[in-house]
């Protein structure tokens, strides 16, 4: 946990409502709209801000001479000076490091699906079991709006009560390695030989 970014755990409230709201509006907005509108309604209102924005400098710097004629008068002068170029050996890095995760992951697909080590492909099949039930509960949107409110919510619940929590970790932790070892008593030894086997 405390590798995460300062901005999960609001220790600059402003800047991270900044990042978490616009990101919850637009997965809220999709949620009940077409992806297409809401990309259409967000640049308008992107651009009607930015008007404003332009007429308020024009008024208060040219017109009324209430501000002084230089960028900081303009709210959206920090804005303006974002670059937004994305260095090529960024682009290189990104690549690189998504083709490895996409090869490993199929890979590990390839290993769980044709039962490589029975235990993993049993874990694998209760796991899709699981989802079955998620997903009649849940769309994909729903869950990814959940996930994005408890990334911005959990690491400050944690950091308030992590003496707590820790103890309740470690409780179930416990409690899920005794089932482990329950399972692979029950588990033939050969079968598990054999799955090592086939992944060395």
């Amino acid at each position: 946990m405390a590798s995460m970014p300062p901005m999960l755990y609001w220790t600059d409230p402003a800047q991270s409502a900044a990042v978490f709201l616009p990101v919850l509006t637009f997965l809220l907005a999709v949620q009940y709209n077409s992806i297409i509108s809401v990309v259409a309604y967000s640049g308008l209102l992107v651009l009607a801000l930015v008007a404003v924005c332009k007429v308020y400098v024009h008024t208060m710097v040219v017109l009324l001479k209430k501000l002084p004629d230089e960028p900081s008068s303009d709210p959206l002068h920090l804005v303006f000076a974002v670059d937004l170029t994305i260095p090529a050996e960024n682009v290189v890095k990104i690549s690189n490091f998504a083709t490895d995760i996409v090869n490993s992951g199929l890979t590990e697909l390839k290993n769980l699906f044709f039962c490589e080590n029975i235990i993993n492909t049993v874990k694998f099949g209760i796991s899709l079991h699981c989802l079955t039930y998620v997903g009649s509960w849940f769309n994909l949107l729903t869950v990814i709006i959940l996930a994005w409110t408890g990334l911005f919510t959990l690491p400050k619940v944690y950091s308030n009560n992590q003496v707590a929590i820790d103890d309740v970790v470690k409780t179930v932790k416990t409690a899920v390695d005794g089932v482990k070892n329950k399972v692979s008593a029950l588990v033939p030894a050969a079968a598990v030989d054999e799955g090592d086997k086939k992944e060395e």
